[in-house]
């Protein structure tokens, strides 16, 4: 019986699994033959596929093909006595031990393509056919085994060595259904094979053999009788460390693994040089350098999928969205790709990194055979970010173009030569990060929008009578609370447009989801406006810029300059009054010193706007500061706007302002359905002015209907589905159009960075209500798929949904049945 404990060691290789649950160590210095296998067809297969049957169907039809084809080699790796190590992408890397070791993976090799001829022609449901196949390359020798990695994130099983090289410099030499090895193998299979022809690395020159397939098939040498040998299996404890938090969660939980599916993503590649794997310190050394990186990769929510490396050059893989999707990955990609450029200063053994990153559809899940599993993130932009590692110089970042697009003004970004790309016909565009923008902070400015806004008749209303008290010298404090989409900076850039108009002085900041940690990362930019910072003056003068505003605005605080320098981003010298400050001190002062600026900033007769967006993810710190201020501005000529989403318990602190007096809450609703045609109006007019006005009649009133239906009063659900249709070049009118269209990259990341916040159950209960349909009861639920549990269990999954407003209730008890809010996410 194939048990829960069975799946989770699938993720180990044979030999370290064997060794766990005798309790013993793999030695770190082995000799046999490594075999790299190589797996070609899955990218055209998966494309093909999905426009065949749709993303959904497509993904579940290639996880079939996908795990059919690992099943046959990898039981052929296990039937010869070899281990798959790892995964590098499509490829698998195994180790074949001892004196026989060369044998067996030359064997094994050939057994793999005889298994491949059943996969050679896959027929597809319209009768076109495509093809997998497979090529090997064998290397002999000594080797080395590592254990990396931080147990509390993952462990990963390493092969090291010069091996590795000749391995892989045998596998650029392959072609489809070649057994290509290297010198050392040949000799020791030389009297059981041909040698075709010999083929040498241009690099290197070093020769590598083609091996002639056997006229009858190799068996194993040197094997235990039966093979496998029995072996018990590591406890369920002993295997967590192995495998990503999330994954071993689900999986000891009964969920299931997670299925295959398309899901945007960032990959990132490192390559990285400096190990010498053959010293003795070089598994220590790996050791830290990987766990630094996971470090980093877990702070910004990314993932380390796999590691590959060798004397002349390694690299790893991590991705951003792969697991946990987030609406700013593609920041939080590039903003660790630098903090992982910074790691050679701190770890002088590893040399200057190259990294490359993109960001596109990947196939994300696990795979592999029932033996031997990884979870993965594969796809043509997984393939792109691994070209880009390839020709970024050291120490450099190169982008893709989407990628630059997406990072927008916060960094600093240079173009480079465009880069020619396996499968593309033109060179693909190129940049480079190279830091976080630090540009000079400045007043909030008046936002220009395309279109107008539309409807929010009567927040505006309240906006302006909360100016109008503000003027009178009586602050204000207005919490805008919305959904995702439903346009709380729209209305933002409202409220700006009409203060700046009014002659209010305006400073701003935003919350970020990866900065919950980050100390008064909203206030930044509000306090380098205030001070005016200017990042290009030397700190001497930036000194001396900031002490004359200060006693301009709080003389009497004078002393308290040097707290200013964390919150500012340059050091200033302490002094007696400073250093005598204990860490609570500290805070307290430098709270009394900014709400005295302001203070006296508004006794100049400066009405002030401050805005604080995305406040749901606010840091510790930096609310302390926001409650400090609006307590203090009763009597100011303050107006203290802050907008965020729906706020979970744990985020609950941040509205105790709900208290205050001078509160007022706005919660956006859904825009009603003449407002929303009003948005689809406005929208046509300006992505389509070659169409004139906005055709009436059946047509124009079918894409209402369509559009109502799945926005569901979401501005922007709607604006993303039109934008879609306009970049490629769809007609709006055309019958029926939004049926035969996927959901928009914008919308997909949008709602299933939201379902990445459920827990396991939640998300298997949405998903399986998913196939029943948008409305769907209860019952139904538990007789579908009695793995959700319990009724009593599934009741309350559903019941947590509805905090979310995802799936709220439709039908009470006895017929208890609920509702996907938005068709979209059903979809």
């Amino acid at each position: 019986m194939y048990t829960t404990v069975d799946l989770l060691s699938s993720y180990l290789p044979h030999d370290r699994r064997r060794a766990l649950a005798r309790e013993e160590s793999l030695p770190d210095r082995v000799q046999g033959a490594a075999l790299f296998a190589d797996i070609s067809g899955f990218t055209p297969l998966t494309e093909r596929l999905t426009e065949l049957l749709g993303p959904r169907r497509g993904v579940e039809a290639l996880s079939h093909h996908l795990n059919a084809v690992y099943d046959a080699l990898l039981m052929e790796v296990e039937r010869f006595g070899g281990s798959a190590v790892s995964f590098a992408g499509d490829a698998v890397i195994c180790w074949f031990p001892g004196e026989t070791g060369a044998h067996n993976a030359v064997a094994c090799a050939f057994a793999m393509h005889r298994a491949m001829k059943a996969f050679a022609t896959i027929v597809l449901g319209d009768g076109h056919t495509m093809e997998v196949a497979v090529k090997t390359s064998v290397a002999s020798g000594k080797a080395r085994r590592f254990v990396v990695g931080d147990p509390q994130i993952q462990l990963h099983d390493i092969l090291a060595g010069q091996i590795v090289d000749r391995m892989a410099g045998g596998e650029k030499l392959a072609f489809k259904g070649d057994v290509v090895v290297d010198a050392a193998t040949a000799e020791r299979v030389a009297g059981e094979t041909q040698i075709l022809e010999w083929r040498h690395d241009p690099e290197t020159h070093h020769p590598y053999a083609v091996l002639k397939p056997p006229l009858k098939p190799l068996p194993p040498e040197g094997l235990p009788i039966p093979y496998p040998p029995d072996a018990p299996i590591p406890d369920a404890e002993t295997l967590r460390a192995w495998l990503l938090p999330g994954i071993f969660a689900r999986l000891q939980a009964g969920q299931g693994e997670f299925l295959t599916e398309l899901r945007p993503g960032v990959p990132v590649f490192v390559q990285f040089l400096g190990i010498d794997f053959e010293r003795d310190e070089a598994g220590s050394q790996l050791d830290q350098f990987i766990r630094r990186v996971q470090e980093i990769a877990a702070r910004y929510d990314g993932t380390l999928i796999d590691l590959t490396v060798g004397d002349k050059g390694s690299y790893l893989h991590a991705s951003f969205g792969a697991i946990t999707i987030h609406e700013d990955d593609t920041r939080r990609a590039a903003q660790a790709a630098l903090e992982f450029q910074r790691i050679p200063a701190e770890l002088p053994f590893i040399t200057a990194l190259q990294v490359g990153i993109s960001r596109g559809t990947l196939r994300t899940g696990a795979y592999g055979g029932q033996t031997r599993r990884m979870y993965g993130a594969l796809g043509d932009d997984v393939n792109l970010a691994a070209r880009l590692m390839e020709v970024a110089r050291p120490g450099e970042i190169l982008v893709s173009g989407w990628v630059q697009t997406l990072l927008g003004e916060g960094f600093e970004i240079e173009p480079r030569p465009p880069v020619p790309v396996k499968g593309k016909v033109e060179p693909v565009p190129v940049f480079v990060v190279k830091d976080v923008r630090r540009g000079r902070a400045i007043r909030l400015q008046e936002p220009h929008y395309a279109s107008p806004l539309v409807g929010r008749h009567a927040e505006i209303q309240t906006m302006t009578d909360k100016m109008a008290l503000v003027l009178e010298g009586k602050g204000q404090i207005v919490g805008i609370e919305a959904e995702a989409g439903m346009g709380k900076s729209r209305l933002v850039a409202q409220v700006i447009r009409l203060a700046r108009r009014k002659g209010f002085a305006g400073y701003g900041g935003t919350c970020q989801s990866s900065g919950v940690n980050t100390p008064y990362l909203v206030w930044r930019p509000i306090w380098e406006a205030f001070f005016e910072v200017d990042p290009d003056l030397d700190t001497d003068t930036l000194i001396a810029q900031v002490e004359e505003k200060l006693k301009a605005c709080a003389p009497h605080r004078l002393e308290a300059l040097p707290l200013l320098g964390t919150l500012l981003g340059f050091p200033i010298p302490e002094n007696a009054f400073t250093q005598a400050l204990d860490p609570q001190f500290r805070k307290s002062a430098l709270e009394a010193l900014l709400v005295d600026c302001l203070r006296g900033q508004a006794h100049e007769r400066e009405n002030i706007l401050l805005v604080l967006e995305d406040l749901h993810w606010i840091d510790a710190l930096s609310r302390d500061l926001l409650e400090e201020i609006a307590r203090a501005c009763a009597h100011l000529s303050i107006l203290i706007v802050l907008a965020y989403r729906p706020l979970e318990a744990n985020y609950q602190r941040a509205l105790d302002l709900e208290k205050h007096p001078a509160f007022t809450r706005l919660i956006l609703g859904e825009l009603t359905p003449t407002e929303l045609e009003q948005l689809i109006r406005a929208r046509l007019t300006y992505l389509f002015p070659t169409e004139g006005t906005p055709r009436g009649g059946p047509a124009l009133d079918q894409l209402f209907t369509q559009i109502s239906e799945r926005a569901q009063g979401n501005p922007f659900y709607a604006e993303e589905l039109l934008n879609y249709l306009h970049d490629q070049d769809l007609d709006p009118y055309a019958p029926g159009i939004l049926d035969e269209i996927e959901l928009p990259n914008s919308l997909h990341q949008l709602i299933l960075s939201r379902i990445d916040q459920l827990t396991e159950r939640e998300k298997s209960t949405l998903k399986v209500a998913s196939v029943i349909g948008r409305l769907f009861p209860v019952a139904w639920l538990h007789g579908y798929y009695p793995s959700l549990g319990t009724l009593a269990q599934i009741k309350a999954d559903l019941e947590e949904l509805r905090h979310p407003d995802l799936t709220p209730l439709d039908t009470p008890e006895p017929e208890l049945a609920y509702l996907f809010k938005h068709i979209v996410t059903q979809e």
